[in-house]
């Protein structure tokens, strides 16, 4: 059952920036390599010192330069080994009167978080300790600061406790956006307990501010769909359709969580391979093209200019004259078949080569599309001018080219030509392109990556005899999606880490799954 989100009284949020440990941050201090190497291989062979043991240490600390009693405490902890390691430096400095500032509480609160990760093996007095040290933090602070709120929430939610972290989550977004893991703490939990709405609604909100979801998001989800075998193949399909939504990918951890279910639930899923051409090695079905709707394109260009032509993003580095510049250009000679960001060809190998290997890079890459009978633009900045050679004048004699000014951005310039010329004009450049796609928001962030995707080339390499290898886009769904024509047939593709991005590119391991 939905449960009201605890709000923070008004008094507070009108001093939002007053937050506890807003005054205490101090710069970090680190120990030489060589003696975090060696304490910590103290601790490991010692996990539980003596308070002796813990005197010297600490003792030791401190006569290391720029360490004092403010910083010394949360240095320690740093370095334990574990949570037994870590409570035992706790009681040892209880038992000479120190109390635990804010980043000693933190760092403790993360070794709850660390040592039971899977949300099980927490005692009773561990419960208590976790719900102690949060009831101290809040009775001495009206507002924790962000890191604090956050460790917090890692421990809490190991704990009945857990609810008390949607006000935490409150006091989070007054400073700034909660981190992933935060939100996936959370998440797992509401799953856990069956608060399935409000789960959800946090997942939209941590996509929303552009967090990835950990892996315990989606594994808690498929526990959860356990316990309803009679839905459990519906609600599998709502978290693969909503990773398609969202362009988000499920980790290898979750793919084999999925492997294993048992048959009688109606699904079978295998790992498998996808070829260049889109074909899966497990069924030999062929995956979905990625083709982006004329309609859909029309929206993204539109709103492309909107977010970074008209609101001046773009002027961040250009002036209004050379937009307008560029503007007549395009008039005067779009369409074209192929942009290509000159620089980005040129550097490919290096930044240390001679004008005239970065031109030879570059004349190589514009031949190959005239050979091809292609209408080629290249986007370059004002000091390839010099680049006086026989390339350069090839370049010019077989390319439209542009040459922006050389504090200008070449990738506003070079998108803006692309879409400008027509749905099917490609690109050519390795930029991720990723501040564009978060410019235009969920929905059409979305559909920039995948026109991304289906238009964007790369340069691999050039033989010597001129000839350029070239990276061709993967021109099928990357994301899960049902196979066409079959319904009741997906493909979900799979990496190593889900709150890492991954390159817009064909992943390696695929799962092909069969609901029955």
């Amino acid at each position: 059952m939905f449960r009201r989100w605890l709000r923070l009284p008004q008094t507070v949020l009108g001093t939002a920036r007053h937050y506890a440990g807003v005054h205490q941050k101090v710069p970090h201090i680190r120990l030489p390599p060589g003696r975090i190497a060696e304490l910590k291989e103290k601790l490991v062979a010692s996990p539980v010192p003596t308070a002796a043991e813990w005197s010297t240490i600490r003792k030791g600390i401190l006569d290391e330069r720029r360490f004092n009693a403010t910083n010394v405490d949360s240095t320690v902890l740093g370095l334990c080994h574990g949570l037994e390691s870590g409570k035992s430096y706790v009681r040892f400095l209880r038992e000479n009167g120190i109390e635990l500032n804010l980043a000693m509480a933190g760092k403790l609160l993360r070794l709850y978080r660390t040592e039971h990760s899977d949300g099980t093996g927490l005692s009773e007095e561990e419960r208590q300790e976790i719900l102690r040290l949060y009831e101290d933090l809040r009775g001495k602070n009206p507002v924790l600061d962000a890191n604090t709120c956050e460790h917090l929430v890692a421990a809490l939610t190991l704990t009945d406790s857990w609810r008390l972290s949607f006000e935490l989550l409150d006091m989070i977004k007054l400073s700034g956006i909660p981190d992933s893991a935060t939100y996936s703490y959370l998440i797992a939990r509401c799953f856990h307990a069956g608060e399935i709405e409000a789960g959800w609604k946090l997942l939209e909100e941590l996509c929303s501010n552009k967090r990835l979801p950990k892996d315990d998001v989606f594994l808690e989800w498929i526990e959860h769909c356990l316990k309803d075998e009679a839905s459990f193949k519906q609600n599998i399909i709502k978290m693969l359709a909503f990773t398609n939504a969202k362009s988000l990918f499920l980790s290898k951890r979750v793919g084999s969580a999925l492997t294993k279910l048992p048959p009688r639930l109606g699904i079978r899923a295998a790992e498998s391979r996808v070829t260049d051409s889109g074909k899966c090695s497990h069924c030999r079905s062929s995956l979905a093209s990625i083709v982006v709707p004329e309609e859909s394109f029309c929206a993204l260009r539109d709103a492309f200019i909107q977010a970074v032509i008209i609101k001046k993003e773009i002027f961040n580095k250009t002036t209004p004259k050379e937009l307008e510049r560029f503007q007549v250009f395009l008039k005067k000679t779009k369409p074209y078949d192929v942009v290509i960001d000159g620089l980005n060809v040129a550097f490919s190998t290096g930044n240390q080569k001679s004008p005239a290997v970065y031109a030879m890079q570059l004349a190589a890459v514009v031949k190959h599309y005239v050979r091809l009978r292609k209408r080629v633009l290249v986007i370059g900045r004002q000091h390839m001018d010099r680049w006086r050679s026989k390339d350069m004048k090839y370049i010019r004699e077989n390319a439209f080219l542009f040459l922006t000014e050389d504090l200008s951005q070449d990738d506003p310039f070079l998108l803006y030509a692309a879409m400008e010329s027509g749905p099917g004009t490609d690109f050519f450049s390795r930029d991720l392109m990723r501040k564009h796609s978060f410019l235009l928001g969920d929905e059409l962030g979305g559909v920039f990556k995948r026109w991304q995707q289906e238009h964007q080339y790369s340069l691999l390499s050039i033989t010597n005899d001129g000839r350029v290898i070239i990276k061709s886009p993967f021109k099928f769904d990357m994301f899960a999606h049902r196979s066409p024509g079959n319904e009741h047939q997906w493909h979900v593709p799979l990496v190593e880490d889900s709150v890492k991005i991954p390159k817009v590119e064909k992943q390696a391991c695929w799962l092909c799954v069969r609901f029955e």
